[in-house]
């Protein structure tokens, strides 16, 4: 974040303190703005990426391109467009003027997504089957790619997409609120003419005749086929799993479910120590409800981050006051611990 001393760009910066490959945070107006330079090329934009706000000062710069640190997202310099996943979202880039031996950043600039012409056949329709970030970062891509024909996003959630990473962080902490969760508004399917059909889960595909058939029956033609449902949670199999007391997170209605018992809840288990069960384990903390994890690992996350690294994170997950019960496996739900 930019502050009162950080450089005002719109007075100008000096170029020979701007090296090739350099980059600058300062300000311009009540905005931060990143000054970097690629060769004898200077780019001016928004310092915060537009996924989770992360800080592109940190970043990669590649060609005329700029990596988040944090996800990976990854921006035009010159335009602002985002070209990669998981933003959504430009940022704002602004015009550089450069006289003498300084750099004057001047007006921002306008819509960042260049106009393309479109290659090829294109299909007679297109279905997506899934409503994750996925599915609906195809829907931008194919409308700014100017595909103009009929888009149809089949669900089998009971809400558009969401940011499904809140679901287990900010929004079960209780510190986002519900209107932050969906990606998009409603007006972007509608401006868009994007179909969207929610509780829709798909039955079957007949690829001979082009066509995806749902369990209550309706048939959906397409031209071209994009399946993007993500992955489903593991279903635990022993007794006692199937009663109320046991919650799964996947959809806005998940969370909604948990926080719902949460209330009222002294204690939870978390079956898992991966990412999802140490978030959920974290935002729960947050309520102030004691947590017990319960994992066959030796260390959380060992897997993925190996032992040494898995036992920083379950030390940091301790001083805050999570029990781990590792190399156990749950056997039976009883209600009580």
């Amino acid at each position: 974040m930019a502050d009162k001393t950080s450089p005002d760009f719109r007075s100008g910066f000096p170029i020979q303190n701007l090296p090739d490959g350099g980059k600058v945070l300062g300000r311009v107006d009540e905005e931060d703005v990143l000054l970097v330079r690629t060769g004898d090329a200077i780019f001016a934009f928004g310092a915060h990426c537009t996924h989770y706000h992360g800080p592109l000062v940190e970043g990669l710069v590649v060609g005329d391109t700029i990596r988040c640190p944090w996800h990976h997202a990854c921006f035009s310099m010159s335009t602002g467009e985002a070209l990669r996943a998981p933003a959504l979202d430009p940022i704002a880039c602004w015009r550089v003027e450069r006289i003498g031996d300084t750099a004057y950043v001047r007006e921002k600039r306008g819509d960042a997504a260049p106009v393309r012409p479109l290659s090829g056949s294109t299909p007679s329709s297109i279905v997506i089957v899934g409503g994750g970030a996925a599915g609906l970062s195809a829907t931008d891509i194919l409308r700014r790619e100017r595909y103009d024909g009929p888009i149809t996003m089949l669900t089998a959630d009971d809400s558009p997409p969401v940011d499904r990473p809140n679901l287990s962080k900010d929004f079960l902490a209780g510190t986002a609120q519900e209107d932050w969760i969906p990606l998009r508004s409603s007006d972007f399917y509608s401006e868009r003419r994007i179909e969207l059909i929610m509780n829709a889960r798909v039955a079957s595909l007949d690829t001979k005749q082009k066509c995806v058939r749902l369990e209550n029956g309706q048939r959906y033609s397409y031209g071209a086929l994009l399946i993007a449902t993500g992955a489903e949670p593991l279903r635990l199999d022993f007794p006692g799993v199937s009663s109320a007391q046991t919650c799964y997170l996947r959809t806005f209605t998940d969370s909604r479910a948990i926080v719902a018992k949460a209330a009222a809840a002294k204690s939870v288990v978390v079956v898992g120590a991966s990412f999802i069960g140490l978030e959920v384990a974290a935002s729960l903390r947050a309520r102030g409800i004691g947590i017990h994890i319960v994992a066959p690992g030796g260390q959380p996350l060992e897997r993925v981050m190996g032992p040494e690294v898995g036992g920083v994170i379950r030390r940091l997950h301790e001083e805050h006051g999570v029990v781990f019960h590792l190399g156990s496996t749950s056997r039976v739900v009883t209600g009580e611990w």
